[in-house]
């Protein structure tokens, strides 16, 4: 990973201030950013996305990706105490290109053996970042360990990316309780990262 900055906020004529990032990572590639972490322990929630702009259409930068977004407090180091207001508008910087990859077609791209899915990670200043949900076939998993990570596509269904073995347990959609608080559902999975999407392997007929 590159020792430089590269997820930060920034306001007009202000320093970088470097940030932990929670974002949806969708399966058609698109990116929406849900929350965030300032070094002071600050955590904003993103309230409203305005728009999104790629780095590469503004003059002098590099490729990813620019939010404009309005975010509220909810969380803050003593002696801070009273932030049920602490709402402000800024932009949030995703300056490498791993976010902003061109999706593409062809036999690997499009294998039916894949099910491209919705994951949730946390991205870190430097650009290192952990996987923290994932859905396949209709269920919600979060990732209680990550065991591996290695740069390969999938053996079964082709293509080029970035292979992660988690293991993760099942949860309900809206929270992280066990669908039957009886019986909790565990399972080893890997994930792969493919140009600008994420997808699990699913059995073909």
């Amino acid at each position: 990973m590159p020792d430089e900055t590269i997820v930060y906020s920034k306001q007009s004529g202000e320093p970088i201030v470097p940030l932990t990032v929670r974002i949806d990572w969708l399966p058609d590639g698109t990116i929406i950013p849900l929350m965030y972490w300032t070094p002071d322990g600050s955590c904003y929630h993103v309230k409203h996305v305005f728009d999104m702009t790629p780095l590469a259409a503004m003059k002098d930068r590099g490729k990813g990706l620019r939010f404009r977004v309005r975010a509220e407090a909810t969380e803050k180091p003593e002696p801070y105490y009273d932030f049920s207001f602490a709402r402000h508008e800024t932009y949030l910087y995703f300056s490498d290109n791993w976010f902003c990859g061109k999706g593409f077609i062809d036999g690997r791209y499009g294998h039916k053996g894949k099910e491209f899915i919705p994951v949730t990670l946390d991205v870190f200043p430097n650009s290192g970042y952990e996987l923290v949900y994932f859905w396949a076939q209709g269920a919600r998993y979060m990732v209680e360990k990550t065991v591996a990570v290695e740069p390969r596509g999938s053996v079964n269904a082709g293509g080029v990316g970035v292979r992660h073995e988690v293991e993760a347990r099942l949860v309900n959609s809206g929270d992280d309780e066990d669908p039957d608080p009886e019986k909790s559902v565990r399972r080893m999975a890997a994930i792969f990262f493919e140009i600008n999407k994420w997808f699990v392997t699913v059995k073909t007929a």
